[in-house]
């Protein structure tokens, strides 16, 4: 981001001359998560439908997947249920494990299983709304929009505070910054020190509203279906710590279960602690950067 200090006569403006974009792989490596995420249920359920109806028909076996019905719609899930009975998908039945699993992960089931836009701590401190969503409902967005819309686009949006105002006083949400917006007015000559905080943000999809980060938002999805979804598929059970985080996926000899067994325990926020660190040290070590001054008539002109 550059900034203008406009001048016209005694009086000044900080204005925002330009925006350095957001580069599209962010978009995309998000898309790719998501679509890897949404593929991890289907997979386990195709695995399991598989092993117990291993003699469907082709129409049938383009049924198999994980249904995600919302909150208040029973009535969607139980015909679902009388589809895959038609069907002759034995596995959904409701006295089967794998039919009583898929019904207790349902949202409508599942109440308590909340995903946060920001944390608690941040929007206490930001001004930001803090929207909970249940993991199956914002990953099938997610998915849809991706599918059926456009690629989910990262946009960069910024945290505005200068040391004039009592920070109290300030507007401390994260807001887009766009060519023209005023960051500052003031008298020629008064030194005012101007901070800028910007991060890539991703808005959720319908019927969700709010912003949140990329990395955070797909490190709770990853979180919940390791922890939650697949071992409840497969086991009926919660296991925390279950499926490591972090697994190789290199030229390294292994076999996939023992790429499981030797698998890291940080999760990709925590691998990210370090290099975020550093980038701060570096933004801090930078001296201060003083905008191009212009007069108000060249600026018309």
């Amino acid at each position: 981001m550059t900034l203008l200090d406009i001048r016209r006569g005694a009086s000044m403006r900080l204005e925002v001359e330009s925006v350095r974009p957001v580069p599209p792989v962010a978009s995309f490596l998000f898309s790719e998560a998501i679509n890897h995420l949404r593929a991890a249920l289907d997979n386990v359920i195709w695995h399991l439908v598989s092993k117990a109806n291993p003699r469907l028909s082709p129409s049938a076996q383009r049924a198999v997947s994980m249904p995600i019905f919302d909150h208040d719609n029973r009535e969607g899930f139980d015909k679902w249920a009388g589809r895959m009975k038609s069907a002759k998908i034995t596995a959904f039945s409701s006295n089967a494990r794998l039919g009583q699993a898929v019904r207790k992960l349902q949202p409508f089931e599942d109440g308590p299983s909340k995903v946060g836009s920001v944390s608690k701590r941040f929007a206490a401190v930001s001004g930001h709304d803090v929207e909970l969503a249940h993991p199956l409902l914002l990953l099938q967005a997610y998915s849809n929009a991706d599918k059926h819309r456009t690629v989910q686009i990262a946009a960069a949006r910024s945290f505005v505070s200068d040391d004039r105002t009592p920070l109290g006083a300030q507007d401390r949400r994260h807001r887009p910054l766009r060519v023209g917006d005023v960051l500052l007015r003031g008298r020629v000559g008064e030194v005012v020190g101007v901070e800028t905080q910007t991060a890539a943000m991703i808005r959720r999809p319908e019927p969700f509203t709010e912003w949140a980060s990329p990395v955070q938002e797909l490190n709770k999805l990853r979180q919940y279906l390791s922890e939650v979804a697949i071992p409840t598929l497969l086991t009926g059970l919660v296991l925390p710590s279950g499926l490591p985080p972090h697994i190789g996926l290199g030229d390294t000899g292994q076999t996939l279960r023992e790429r499981i067994i030797s698998g890291g325990a940080a999760d990709a926020v925590r691998r990210l602690d370090e290099p975020t660190r550093e980038r701060m040290r570096k933004a801090e070590a930078r001296p201060i950067q003083r905008p191009r001054i212009v007069i108000e008539d060249e600026v018309q002109s």
